[in-house]
Formats: structure tokens, C-alpha cells, sequence
């Protein structure tokens, strides 16, 4: 190999470990304030005017949205304060409020307890004031209804997945909207499951087989037996993914047993991912990777008041391989309590934000719920488990793109 060739090879290798040594962009809360941290290293910055920041969501192409209100906001109190939106793009040394691209009473403050974006170009935020969406293409106000908070979008926006049914909005379900104009198509509900249980039945693995075995009809028609996860569409929209126990029923403690479900978005075609087991507690949430190519499944068990377990699960899709580890090891006498968790951009690293409080420290004065100082933001190597970055008193973790 000439000299020439070989330190083409060698500056074409040195690019690829560093593309993949990038993570990507994450944002947390800490001290009062939003920080953000951009590859290629764990450097944080504030943000700028995000003093009293209480919510973070990245947009697909980058754009940070947050929310600011008084010191100490305390999102699970009985009531919320006036929030004003803010929105930040790369590479994040200046941020401008909403209401200098959207007019309107909404953009200039609200009181709001979640915040997420649908698509690259659509905010939406809900809470006590009801939910209000902002379009910044057309620069406009519109309500997009309760069931906004548990649906996610393909990064273009053109495909959506979200709780609910056609026939009934209070009928447990997935409904599928997209690709282009396409009207919502009813995956499958509590009240007409037939293509969850067809899903189901055709899974070989033993495990599947006894979990449907013991599912009960009276069972399923209560909705309250029900546990749908918000259904999570990959970035290009091919795919959703969610996990559902198909009314087997919920215990007094929540808990339950669940599989993960992969919905098919061309031909709405529904697939029980029975290698993965059943799942025994409570699936917070079924998150794909960037790539499309790992599950984030999220797991809450709880045996007792005094003993639970938070588990963070990595699937690989395409080996059909899973890994579990625990947040971090949970000191005896501890209750671990999972804040926040995303994938960074890279698909190989995932971000979690955890706290270990006592169970006499938690009570209705603080909402059951650690002070903020009390967590821990974790990046985490999603194959091997190993921690590679650590925060102090972070919380409202939030990835964006690299």
C-alpha cells in the first residue's frame, strides 16, 4: 500500500471513530437552569435565558424547546405557575421566546405540565390551561385535543401513532395516522382486539403461548384491566412499537405482565415480538433508537412499598438479543425512582436520569416525588451497561440529533 493510500485509510478510519464516538446533542435540568452538551465530548453550556427552565423537548432537527417559570417549579404539585415557552437552535449560544414566531395569549405563557414535539415543525404542551399545539411553519395556534400527550411522529410528521379508538375515545387502543393524508386506521382497541390476539397466537415461544393461555375475556372487557405504553414511532416512520398486557389485569400495586408489539406502518400489520418474553411489573415506555435498530424498554416493578426495582432494558432488534441492567446499583433501603431516560444520537448511548430516596423521604409533601438534587443523570453504554458520564443533580433528560 503506497504512503499515499495508506494515510487516505488511516484519516477515512480516523472520521469513522470519530462519527461514532459522537453521541449526540442532550439537554438536563440542573440548579435551576437548562444545560446542554454537544458531541464530541460531555463539555455542558447553559442555555441561554433558561433560568427557572421546567421542561425540555428536542425537536428532530434540533431545535430545543423549554419552558421557564419561578424558582423550584414543581411540575406534580396540585397546581403549576405560568410558563413561558422559549425555543433554542444549534448551536444553542442564544434563545428567543415563542411568542416572537406565534402570536397569541398561549405562546406567551401557559400552565403546562408536559411539553413534546410532533414532527420538526409542531410544538405541543398541555396542562391545567388544556392542551395548545404551535405550528412554526405557518406560524399559528391550534388545539390539538387531550389525546396529544400520548402519541409520537416520524420526524417528518407525516406518520403518528397514538392511544385511543375510532369508535370511542375512551376505548383503550392504538390508532395509526399516516403516511401523507391516509385518515386514522384503528390498530386494535380493548373493544375490537382481534388483531392484537392474532398477534398474539402466532408468536411461537412458550412464554407467549401461556400468557395467552391465561388471558380471561371478562378480564379484558374491563378497561380498567387494560395498560397500553404511548405507541413510538421510529424516526423515518416505518415502524411503532408498544407494549400492552391485553387485559390481563392490573394488580393493586399496578402491577402486571406485558409484551412488546411492533406495528408494521405500510401495511399496518401487527407482530407480537415474542423473543423478548413477557415482561412481569409495568412498562413505562417502548423507545426506538435513532436507527431504528434498538428497543429502550423501560420497566417498573414494584413488589412492595418497600421494595422496588427500576430496570432498563436494551434490545437488538436485528440480532434478536436483549440485555437488562439496573439503573444503577440501589442502595439497601432505597426505592430507585427513574426521572427521565432517551437515546442519544448515536444509537449506542442512552441518558437516564435517577434518584435512590428512602421511602420515609418520599410523602404527599413532596408530591411522592426526590428534590432534584437527589438524581443522578447517567450515560449509559447501551451494550455493556457501563456508566461513561455522570451529573450530579440533573434531571428532564432530553436528546436531540448529533
Amino acid at each position: 500500500m503506497t504512503a499515499r493510500r495508506l494515510g487516505l485509510t488511516l484519516t477515512l478510519l480516523a472520521a469513522s471513530s470519530a462519527a461514532l464516538a459522537a453521541p449526540g446533542a442532550f439537554a438536563y435540568l440542573k440548579g435551576g437552569a437548562a444545560w446542554v452538551v454537544r458531541p464530541p465530548g460531555f463539555t455542558a453550556r447553559p442555555v441561554p435565558n433558561a433560568q427557572g427552565a421546567a421542561l425540555l423537548s428536542f425537536s428532530p432537527g434540533g431545535t430545543l424547546a423549554f419552558l421557564t417559570g419561578p424558582a423550584g417549579v414543581k411540575l406534580h404539585a396540585p397546581s403549576v405557575p405560568v410558563l413561558r415557552p422559549w425555543l433554542s437552535r444549534a448551536p444553542y449560544t442564544r434563545s428567543e421566546p415563542l411568542s416572537a414566531l406565534v402570536p397569541g395569549k398561549a405562546a406567551t405563557g401557559l400552565r403546562a405540565r408536559w411539553l413534546r414535539w410532533s414532527g420538526g415543525q409542531t410544538l405541543i404542551a398541555g396542562g391545567d390551561d388544556g392542551t395548545v399545539g404551535w405550528n412554526l411553519t405557518t406560524r399559528s395556534t391550534f388545539s390539538p385535543g387531550v389525546a396529544a400527550r400520548f402519541q409520537s411522529s416520524s420526524a417528518d410528521g407525516d406518520v403518528t401513532a397514538a392511544l385511543g379508538s375510532i369508535r370511542s375515545p375512551d376505548d383503550v387502543g392504538v390508532l395509526l395516522y399516516g403516511p401523507g393524508a391516509r385518515p386514522g386506521t384503528e390498530v386494535f382497541s380493548r373493544r375490537l382486539p382481534d388483531n392484537l390476539i392474532r398477534a398474539l397466537k402466532a408468536a411461537p415461544q412458550p412464554e407467549i403461548r401461556a400468557f395467552v393461555r391465561d388471558l380471561d375475556p371478562r378480564q379484558q372487557a374491563e378497561g380498567r384491566n387494560w395498560t397500553v405504553t404511548t405507541p413510538q414511532v421510529t424516526r423515518g416512520g416505518q415502524r411503532g412499537f408498544f407494549a400492552s398486557n391485553a387485559g390481563y389485569g392490573v394488580s393493586s400495586a399496578g402491577r402486571t405482565s406485558a409484551v412488546i408489539f411492533q406495528v408494521d406502518v405500510d401495511e399496518v400489520r401487527l407482530q407480537a415480538l415474542g423473543w423478548l418474553g413477557v415482561f412481569s411489573g409495568s412498562v413505562q415506555e417502548v423507545l426506538p433508537s435513532p436507527d431504528g435498530r434498538r428497543l429502550l424498554i423501560l420497566l417498573h416493578r414494584g413488589e412492595s412499598s418497600a421494595r422496588v426495582s427500576v430496570s432498563v432494558i436494551v434490545a437488538h432488534l436485528d440480532r434478536k438479543t436483549r440485555r437488562e441492567f439496573v439503573a444503577t446499583g440501589a442502595p439497601t433501603g432505597t426505592l430507585p425512582v427513574l426521572d427521565s431516560a432517551c437515546w442519544l444520537a448515536d444509537s449506542r448511548h442512552v441518558a437516564l436520569s435517577v434518584a435512590y430516596p428512602r421511602p420515609a423521604d418520599l410523602g404527599p409533601q413532596n408530591s411522592f416525588t426526590p428534590p432534584a438534587a437527589a438524581h443522578t443523570l447517567l450515560v449509559k453504554d447501551a451494550t455493556s451497561g457501563a456508566a461513561v458520564h455522570r451529573v450530579p443533580g440533573a434531571t428532564g433528560v432530553a436528546c436531540g440529533p448529533a
